[in-house]
């Protein structure tokens, strides 16, 4: 692995573990063993690591979309596995990671919202129609409210704010916003299916 590649690897682990604002360039360059001059070599501040390590997640996450529709069989299962993927990617998560990208990272924000507003938004439309047709998820429900809906439950379920890192992890509230949102729009044969996925 090149040590671009080795930074952007140890600075996700960081940010992701203690939060963006908290991680210093000289934490970075601690944990990896080498000198700060190193890093700017390849990058020209945090806010440059940022950036290059949120373009590296948006690709990921399209590959893991792309994974998910062709190695399931309907949309309940996507749905299913896709809680999976986030159990494992929220499980070391601190919540006031996207918030701090927010605060003080607007160029990587601007990147994250145009994925969110996008490819996110335009999977999930497409979930849901497959869902109606395949006679899981009730005819009579509106696409555009609901996928949007379900895009603000994501960023909200970071919000330290509104869900507090004492009461509940951030996988918790995910998992379970997720679930409401599903159960939400099954008809009783989705019902019955989705049931059929949890551990019993």
């Amino acid at each position: 692995m090149e040590i671009k590649e080795r930074i952007i690897k140890k600075s996700k682990e960081l940010f992701f573990r203690y939060g963006v604002k908290s991680v210093t360039m000289d934490d970075i360059a601690n944990e990896l063993g080498i000198s700060k001059k190193t890093i700017y070599l390849h990058f020209d501040d945090k806010d440059d690591i940022v950036y290059q390590l949120f373009l590296g997640e948006m690709i990921e996450d399209k590959c893991e979309w792309d994974d998910l529709y062709n190695n399931t069989s309907n949309v309940i299962e996507r749905m299913v596995k896709s809680m999976e993927l986030m159990k494992q990617a929220f499980s070391e998560v601190n919540p006031t990671t996207l918030f701090d990208i927010k605060k003080y990272h607007p160029r990587s924000w601007k990147i994250f919202q145009e994925h969110k507003q996008h490819f996110i938004f335009e999977n999930l439309k497409k979930d849901l129609l497959e869902g109606i047709e395949q006679g899981y998820f009730r005819p009579e429900i509106k696409i555009d409210i609901l996928a949007k809906m379900r895009l603000e439950q994501i960023e909200m379920g970071f919000d330290p704010h509104i869900f507090s890192i004492t009461q509940h992890t951030l996988v918790e509230v995910q998992l379970e916003l997720l679930d409401h949102f599903i159960r939400g729009v099954l008809t009783n044969k989705g019902t019955q299916i989705y049931n059929e996925y949890q551990p019993k």
